[in-house]
This record gives structure tokens, C-alpha cells and sequence, in this order.
């Protein structure tokens, strides 16, 4: 059972260091532009603001992809599509 429980401590330990680090990548970001920098040098290391490009399409291809799931759908209910089961974990936590 201490291998069960260590997990469950270690998925909520991440949980809360995950929201830690998003909560000081919002902090850090807006200090970088707040102060007109695109890079700061720390003793950790380098912190840059790099553009991360959204893209937007056009109505064509949400009309392909669209036909695209209508065709996987299909070749799953046909059998013509295969599939591969592997083990894996899922684990729900207690609520407290």
C-alpha cells in the first residue's frame, strides 16, 4: 500500500507546484514587459519572452477536419481502422 499512497502524495504535490510555477510565469511575464525586457539573466538561468504563434483558419478547414473525424469515425465503426490496447494508469484522488 506505500507505493499506492506515495503516488497519491506525489500527484498532489505536483498539482500544487504546477499552479505555483503558472501563478509566477504570469508574475515573471508581465515584470519582462512591464520593465521593456525580452530577456533577463539569473543565477537559475535565462528568462526570455518568446511569441507563441495562435492560428485561426479559415471555414474550409474546419469543413476538412470535420470530414476528417466523420472518416475516422466510420473506419472505426467498419473495423476497416485498427487499434492497439496498452496497459496504463489512471488514478482519482480522494477529495478532501
Amino acid at each position: 500500500m506505500e507505493m499506492y499512497e506515495e503516488y497519491a502524495v506525489l500527484d498532489a504535490q505536483i498539482k500544487v507546484l504546477t499552479n505555483q510555477k503558472d501563478e509566477l510565469k504570469v508574475k515573471i511575464l508581465e515584470d519582462l514587459i512591464e520593465n521593456d525586457l525580452k530577456t533577463v539573466d539569473t543565477a537559475v538561468g535565462k528568462f526570455t519572452i518568446s511569441n507563441l504563434k495562435t492560428w485561426k483558419y479559415t471555414g474550409k478547414v474546419s469543413e476538412l477536419e470535420e470530414s476528417f473525424k466523420a472518416q475516422k469515425a466510420m473506419e472505426q465503426s467498419t473495423g476497416d481502422a485498427t487499434y492497439e490496447e496498452k496497459p496504463s494508469l489512471k488514478f482519482t484522488s480522494i477529495k478532501f
